[in-house]
């Protein structure tokens, strides 16, 4: 295979002997066969590539299509009876224990949301629990946010009330059991390390 391109002649680069003119012309010739096969070569190569890639994708083999031809009765294996799959339940967070004493407070809409809609029937509602700290006590602040379906210009949908938005989302604490949780982690602990 050529590398480098071969340099330009000039009428001063052919020589006059003829021994010598002979040995330029055979140079010459084999350099040109040379690049004619290298030319064969690469357009083989590209002549290929654009087969691969623009050519039929799919795979032929000749006599294939005559296995479908013949009308044979395969036999229809019976439909199973449907199969009652139970439900995926989700397991959620671990309810807190009965034994703790309970405090309700109840979230409806405001006067204001209620008069937006022509009518408004209550469906049910949200119950939600947050762990309440008292000092030397504990107890279960039950968040229940009633739930409508409100109706105007005869288009209905479902409202429910809104709650004070949780500081840790995702978790049961209180905002006060977290700022104990929290004194006595920082606060106390650091005051026990310090040198009297």
């Amino acid at each position: 295979m050529i590398h480098m391109p071969p340099n330009a002649v000039t009428v001063a680069d052919i020589p006059v002997e003829p021994d010598a003119l002979q040995a330029f012309a055979l140079e010459k010739n084999r350099l040109a066969r040379a690049l004619w096969e290298q030319l064969e070569i690469l357009q083989h190569q590209i002549a290929q590539l654009n087969r691969a890639r623009f050519g039929v994708s799919s795979e032929r083999l000749a006599g294939q299509a005559e296995l479908f031809d013949a009308a044979t009765d395969i036999p229809v294996p019976p439909v199973p009876d449907a199969v009652p799959v139970a439900g995926h339940t989700r397991k959620g967070r671990p309810a807190l224990p009965k034994e703790l004493p309970r405090t309700c407070i109840e979230y409806d809409l405001s006067d204001e949301q209620k008069m937006a809609f022509d009518t408004l029937e209550r469906i049910g509602e949200e119950r939600s629990e947050t762990l309440h700290y008292e000092p030397s006590r504990l107890t279960v602040i039950e968040h229940i946010r009633f739930k409508y379906v409100a109706k105007k210009d005869g288009e209905s949908t479902i409202v429910t009330a809104s709650a004070q938005p949780s500081p840790l989302p995702k978790s049961n604490a209180s905002a006060r059991l977290l700022a104990n949780v929290m004194v006595n982690t920082y606060v106390k602990r650091s005051s026990r390390l310090q040198p009297a």
